[in-house]
């Protein structure tokens, strides 16, 4: 009997094209004549940025990743090509995701997942009411994540959501989970911007307050911005599930029997991942909000997050899984080949994108400079409403072509000077500017939880991911500017 024959099939030719241009804007564009302020650094560095946006988008995540890595190390850009492979592969947060990667991963890969489908499918309030529970899911976990960090939490709810699509039989390239994960993504945003108390977010604040002399009021902010997130991810999970045309009825008819005896309980080794990995989280929030004591300190500034979720992998990989069968809890055999463990594409995308989006930004490239002058005269003798209004549109704009950090640090002082000129109170524009800059979502180098969600294998289409996340950015700003415009008025 003969071999079946195996049809042998090449690229197609648009794909040497996509190649081809990838490659020329990485490696070509820096060779353009400059202009404005933008310098050679900046176009070589503008180049990069757009080729690897493009490759993301029409090639796939890792041979680009590696192509800009040696792109940015002969860009010209400070310290060279060693400094450049540090900055990236080597990065703090790329190091922080994988150790939370293992743990969070683990949890799922050691059945949390199906146990939790099984538990929250079977309340008798969710029974034959799948949209409830989706509103339900996002909601409460955007309130989660004004104390919770947003990358251990989307890790742990994107492996969650995948086995409930997994479980309840939906498509591999189904809407149900471009819509779920862009939810989770868009409902941790909004909740981890409420209130400015920590990280990057307290750093924009302070920087507002010495600026225009008039602190961030944290109730005022939390208050319109909790009614703000209430209204948006409502609007999302309703009005998005008829734009996309989620199908609920396959998780409506789910039988969660089908998932087997194993999913009625929660394994102990599963258990005790979940305690350390909790305990790891509220570590980190302690940290991230009392700030002046010597624990704090020491986690912040000489252990750091990233050495504090190394401990919790560690751990996890030393202590019993309580089984009885003479291994740890973690055992990494276990999880170095699953998805939900460990993602490289997710990594490699971290690597490349947040260190870029950060690099475009710096001083050496004059694009600051350039925006600066294109913007300042468009906010020179407007009304108080509008500078409002504006400083949404642009800030939503900015944060989510590069790094919010940047971008946000960048518009303060640009914007503050006409806020203050205006009369209008400046807690207004600051909390708008602050909440909206957190918003970076639409391309992979726009903030950390954008590049975990664009490098997702569960979402191979760039052309969905967008459009769920352009749905929720119109959301977003239609929403921001009607909440902030009634803040003003009733503020007078």
């Amino acid at each position: 009997m003969s071999a079946p024959v195996v049809q042998k099939t090449g690229y197609k030719p648009m794909q040497y094209v996509h190649i081809a241009i990838t490659l020329l804007l990485m490696f070509g564009f820096g060779y353009l004549p400059t202009f404005s302020t933008v310098t050679p650094v900046g176009m070589k560095l503008l180049g990069i940025f757009l080729g690897v946006i493009y490759g993301y988008s029409t090639c796939e995540v890792i041979w680009p990743s590696l192509f800009a890595i040696v792109a940015f190390g002969l860009s010209g850009y400070p310290n060279g090509m060693n400094a450049g492979i540090s900055s990236m592969i080597g990065s703090s947060t790329v190091f922080q995701i994988i150790t939370q990667y293992f743990a969070a991963g683990a949890i799922v890969v050691y059945g949390f997942g199906k146990w939790f489908v099984r538990w929250s499918l079977s309340l008798p309030i969710f029974k034959g009411k799948p949209i409830f529970y989706t509103w339900c899911f996002m909601f409460i976990f955007m309130w989660s994540a004004i104390a919770i960090s947003q990358i251990p939490m989307s890790l742990l709810l994107y492996a969650i959501w995948g086995d409930i699509a997994d479980s309840c039989g939906y498509e591999k390239d189904s809407s149900f989970r471009y819509y779920g994960f862009a939810g989770i993504m868009f409902s941790l945003m909004m909740g981890g911007a409420m209130i400015p108390y920590k990280s990057w977010m307290l750093g924009l604040a302070n920087s507002w307050a010495n600026v225009t002399g008039t602190p961030i009021n944290l109730g005022l902010m939390f208050l319109i911005t909790a009614i703000a997130g209430t209204i948006i991810i409502t609007l999302y999970v309703f009005l998005g599930a008829k734009l996309f045309k989620v199908d609920f009825s396959i998780m409506e008819s789910f039988d969660v029997d089908k998932l087997g005896e194993e999913s009625k309980v929660l394994r102990p080794r599963a258990k005790r991942i979940i305690i350390v990995f909790l305990i790891t989280m509220l570590l980190a929030i302690f940290a991230g909000t009392f700030l002046d004591n010597p624990l704090s300190k020491f986690l912040n500034d000489t252990l750091t997050t990233g050495g504090l979720f190394c401990i919790c992998s560690a751990l996890l990989m030393v202590i019993p899984s309580g089984e009885g069968d003479g291994q740890p809890a973690i055992v990494f055999n276990d999880i170095k080949h699953s998805d939900a463990a460990v993602s490289w594409p997710v990594i490699f995308m971290c690597a490349v994108t947040i260190p870029l989006a950060s690099a475009v930004t710096n001083q050496a490239t004059g694009v600051l400079p350039w925006l600066t002058g294109i913007f300042t005269p468009l906010f020179d003798g407007k009304s108080p409403i509008f500078i409002l209004i504006f400083t949404i549109i642009v800030m939503l704009i900015l944060t989510n072509v590069g790094s919010n950090i940047a971008f946000g640090s960048a518009m303060i002082p640009v914007i503050s000077p006409f806020v203050i000129a205006s009369g209008m109170n400046p807690v207004l524009a600051g909390a708008a500017l602050i909440w909206i800059a957190n918003m970076g979502m639409m391309l992979p180098g726009s903030s950390a939880p954008a590049s975990i969600f664009h490098g997702r294998s569960e979402l191979p289409s760039a052309a969905k991911r967008t459009q769920v996340v352009g749905f929720a950015a119109i959301l977003m700003l239609v929403v921001s500017i009607i909440i902030f415009s009634i803040a003003y008025v009733v503020m007078g």
